[in-house]
C-alpha cells in the first residue's frame, strides 16, 4: 500500500473496490504501515476506490476507534453516498472527489491578489483561487457566505469546490450579472443609482450583527498590524496609532473587508457580493478603510496600479470612493477622509510589509502620509 508521510499528517492511498475478498489483506497493509510511522493525522485517500463493501466500512470504522484525527478524501460520488447512507459522514470528516472544471477561454469578469473570477457561461461563474490550495480554508469562506446569507446579506450562493487545473475554486450560479466594476462603466447614466445601491449594501453589511465568536474581531487584528508596522515608526507614533484602534468600539458587526466594485455582482436590481474570504466584525471604519486602499492608495504612490488592479481610470475610481464616503456618512468632511485614511495607511503598510516589502515607495509614502495624520488627530470618530 502506497502512503506518504509529511509532518505528522499520514495518507494511506486505497486503490479499486475494498470489499469481503481482499479486506484482509488491506488490513494487514494498512497495519503494516501503521506499525513503522508515528503521526497525529490519519488521511485516507479514496481518489481511485471505485467500490466499498460493509467488510470495506468496518476497516475504516476500527481505524476510526483507534485513533480520534482520521479523514477521508476524494471519494466519488457513488462511494461518498454508500459513507453518507451509513452514517460515515457524521462521525468523521468525508471529503467528495471534486469536479474538474476548464475555464480556457473563458470570459474574466474579476480579478485580485488573491483570485480571479471566470464566466464559464450564461449560468456559471467560476471564482479559482490563486494563492490558496488549502480546501478547508476555502470551506470556511463558503461557510461564512452562508451565515451571512441567512443573516440577509446578499451573498451569491455558491454550490461546490471545483479543481481548475491545479488549483481550487467554487462554482456559483449567476443568471445574466455583471460587476459593479462593469455597471459603472457601461451605464454612466445611472450613476447616482449605483452609489445609492452601493451605500445601502455596506450600511447593510455594517449593520447586521454577527452571531459567530469565531468571526476574527479585526479590532483585534488591526492592533496586531500596529505591532507589525511599529519598527517603521517612532515611540510617540506607535503608541498613538494603537490608541486611536483601542479607542475604537468592540463592535459585533459585519464588516466584509474587501467590498471594493469588483467583488459584487449586479444582476437583475440586485447586489450580490462573492468574495467572502476577509469576513469579520468591527467598527465601519474598517469597511471604509479597506475600499479606500484599491480606489485611492493604490495609486498614490504606484501612478496606474489602481488602473491596473481595478479596470478603471483612477478618476472614476477615486470618485466613487469619495461619494460613497460622503452618502455613508451623510457629510463631505475631510476630517472624516483623513481618519479613514490614517486606518487605511496602517493597513497599506501593514500589507506593503507582509506581501510587498520590496516595494519601499510605496511603504515610505504610506509612512509618511500616516505620521502626518497621527500628529493631526486624537480620535477616530467618523459619525
Amino acid at each position: 500500500m502506497k502512503s506518504t508521510l509529511n509532518r505528522n499528517v499520514l495518507t494511506l492511498y486505497f486503490e479499486g473496490e475494498i470489499n469481503s475478498y481482499n479486506s484482509e489483506t488491506i488490513e494487514n497493509d494498512i497495519e503494516n504501515v501503521l506499525s513503522d510511522v508515528t503521526f497525529k493525522t490519519l488521511i485516507l485517500d479514496f481518489s481511485n476506490v471505485n467500490y466499498i463493501s460493509s467488510a470495506g466500512l468496518r476497516i475504516i470504522l476500527k481505524l476510526k476507534q483507534k485513533y480520534d484525527d482520521v479523514h477521508i478524501i476524494e471519494a466519488s460520488l457513488e462511494v461518498y453516498d454508500v459513507l453518507s447512507m451509513t452514517g460515515f459522514t457524521n462521525i468523521m470528516d468525508v471529503k467528495k472527489v471534486l469536479k474538474r472544471v476548464n475555464v480556457e477561454g473563458a470570459e474574466v469578469i474579476g480579478s485580485g491578489f488573491f483570485s480571479t473570477v471566470y464566466r464559464v457561461d450564461k449560468d456559471m461563474i467560476i471564482k479559482v483561487f490563486e494563492r490558496t490550495s488549502d480546501p478547508n480554508q476555502i470551506e470556511r469562506e463558503l461557510k461564512l457566505a452562508k451565515q451571512a446569507f441567512v443573516l440577509g446579506i446578499p451573498t451569491a450562493i455558491s454550490f461546490d469546490i471545483v479543481r481548475v487545473g491545479n488549483k481550487l475554486g467554487v462554482r456559483f450560479e449567476m443568471l445574466d450579472c455583471i460587476s459593479l466594476k462593469n455597471a459603472f462603466l457601461q451605464m454612466p447614466d445611472q450613476y447616482d443609482y449605483l452609489i445609492d445601491k452601493y451605500v445601502a449594501l455596506l450600511k447593510k453589511i455594517n449593520t447586521t450583527d454577527c452571531m459567530d465568536p469565531l468571526l476574527p474581531n479585526l479590532k483585534d487584528f488591526y492592533l496586531e498590524k500596529v505591532e507589525v508596522i511599529k519598527r517603521f515608526l517612532d515611540e510617540e507614533h506607535y503608541l498613538k496609532a494603537k490608541k486611536l484602534i483601542e479607542s475604537l468600539p468592540d463592535a459585533m458587526t459585519f464588516v466584509h473587508g474587501d467590498c471594493h466594485f469588483k467583488n459584487i455582482m449586479y444582476q437583475g436590481d440586485d447586489f450580490l457580493l462573492i468574495d467572502m474570504d476577509t469576513l469579520s466584525r468591527g467598527a465601519p471604519i474598517f469597511e471604509l478603510a479597506a475600499i479606500r486602499a484599491p480606489y485611492v492608495a493604490f495609486e498614490e504612490d504606484d501612478p496606474g496600479n489602481s488602473e491596473k488592479f481595478l479596470g478603471v481610470p483612477p478618476e472614476l475610481s477615486q470618485k466613487i470612493y469619495h461619494d460613497v464616503v460622503k452618502k455613508y456618512t451623510g457629510k463631505e468632511s475631510q476630517e472624516i477622509e483623513d481618519k479613514i485614511a490614517l486606518v487605511c495607511y496602517i493597513h497599506m503598510i501593514w500589507w506593503n510589509t507582509v506581501n510587498t516589502p520590496e516595494n519601499k515607495k510605496r511603504l515610505e509614502g504610506c509612512k509618511s502620509r500616516l505620521i502626518a495624520l497621527l500628529d493631526k488627530y486624537d480620535d477616530l470618530d467618523i459619525k
